[in-house]
C-alpha cells in the first residue's frame, strides 16, 4: 500500500514547486497594490493595467528561450538582500500607519526585486530580458509618491491655464489667469487636479506603450508612437479645458456642470481614436520600408 503510495508521489509533476515562492510575491504584491487600485479615483485603470500584462505575458510564452541558464553568480542573493529592507519598511508602515502612493512604491520596489532574483536563479538573464518590457509595464499600475505626483499635477495645471488663457484671448475672449484660474468676465474656471489632463495622460501612455508592443517592430516607431500618444492626450485636454471655457464665456459658468462629463468622454474617445489610427498608420509605415530592400534586389536581378 505505502509502496503504490510513494510511486503515484513520485509520477506527479513537481517542476512549479520553485515558482510558488514568485507566485505569491506576485499575489501579495497585487493584493497590496488592489486597495489603491480600488479606493484611489486616479488609479482605477490599474486593473486594466493587470490585465495588459498578464496579456503581454501570455503572448511571450511561447518564445520563451530555451537556452537560457540559472544564473550561478551572487545577483540573485544580492537582488533578494536589496528588497528585502523595501518590503519590510512598506509593510511596517501599512501596518503602523496606513496604505499610501509612498508605501505601495517601496513594496512594489522591493517585491520586483525579489521576482528578478527569482527569475535569474530558477530561469537565467535571457529569460528576465524576455520579460522585461511587460515587467516595467506593470509599473503604470503602481500609485505614484506624492512627492512627485503632485509636482507632475501642478506642473500640467499650469500649462493648460495659460495655454487656455492666450487661446482664449486670441478668439476674442477676455481671459486672465490667478495660479490655476481661469478669469472670464462673468466668472472663474478652475483647472483642478482633474482637469489637469494627469488621467488622460496616464491612459495614453498605458495604450501608447501597449499598442506599440504588439502592433510596432522598430524602435524609431515605437519611441514616435510613444511620444505622439502623449502629445494627442495634452492636445485633446487643452482643447477640452479651452472649449469649457467658452462655453462659461457665453452660456454662464452654472453650464459646466452639464458639459463637465461629456467634455472628458468626448476627449477619451478621441485620444483612443487618435492613437488607434497613429498605429495603423505607423504599421503602414513600416510594412513599405520592409518592402522596399525586396523591391530594390527585384531590380537588381533583372
Amino acid at each position: 500500500m505505502s509502496g503504490g503510495l510513494s510511486t503515484q508521489l513520485r509520477r506527479i509533476p513537481l517542476g512549479f514547486l520553485p515558482w510558488l515562492g514568485p507566485a505569491f510575491i506576485v499575489f501579495w504584491w497585487i493584493r497590496d497594490l488592489s486597495f489603491q487600485w480600488s479606493g484611489n479615483p486616479e488609479f482605477h485603470h490599474g486593473w486594466l493595467v493587470a490585465a495588459l500584462t498578464g496579456f503581454l505575458i501570455w503572448d511571450r510564452l511561447e518564445s520563451l528561450p530555451s537556452d537560457d541558464t540559472h544564473s550561478k553568480s551572487h545577483w540573485p542573493l544580492g537582488l533578494g538582500l536589496l528588497g528585502f529592507p523595501l518590503v519590510t519598511v512598506a509593510e511596517l508602515y501599512r501596518i503602523g500607519v496606513a496604505r499610501s502612493p509612498a508605501q505601495c512604491m517601496c513594496l512594489s520596489l522591493g517585491c520586483s526585486l525579489f521576482l528578478t532574483g527569482n527569475i535569474l536563479l530558477l530561469r537565467g538573464p535571457k529569460t528576465l530580458r524576455h520579460f522585461a518590457f511587460p515587467f516595467l509595464f506593470f509599473f503604470l499600475a503602481v500609485p505614484i509618491p506624492k512627492i512627485l505626483w503632485n509636482p507632475i499635477v501642478f506642473t500640467l495645471q499650469s500649462w493648460v491655464s495659460i495655454l487656455d488663457v492666450e487661446l482664449l484671448n486670441l478668439s476674442g475672449i477676455p481671459a486672465a489667469r490667478q495660479a490655476h484660474v481661469i478669469l472670464l468676465p462673468n466668472g472663474s474656471v478652475g483647472v483642478d487636479e482633474a482637469c489637469s489632463g494627469i488621467r488622460s495622460l496616464q491612459s495614453s501612455l498605458m495604450a501608447a506603450l501597449f499598442i506599440a508592443d504588439l502592433v510596432l517592430h522598430r524602435l524609431s516607431a515605437k519611441i514616435a508612437f510613444f511620444f505622439l500618444g502623449i502629445g494627442l492626450a495634452v492636445i485633446g485636454n487643452l482643447f477640452r479645458s479651452y472649449a469649457l471655457s467658452v462655453l462659461a464665456y457665453r452660456h454662464g459658468i452654472d453650464i459646466l456642470d452639464k458639459w463637465h462629463d461629456t467634455a472628458g468622454w468626448s476627449i477619451l474617445a478621441f485620444t483612443s481614436v487618435g492613437v488607434m489610427a497613429l498605429a495603423w498608420v505607423l504599421s503602414r509605415m513600416e510594412g513599405i520600408r520592409n518592402d522596399q530592400p525586396t523591391s530594390d534586389s527585384t531590380h537588381a536581378s533583372a
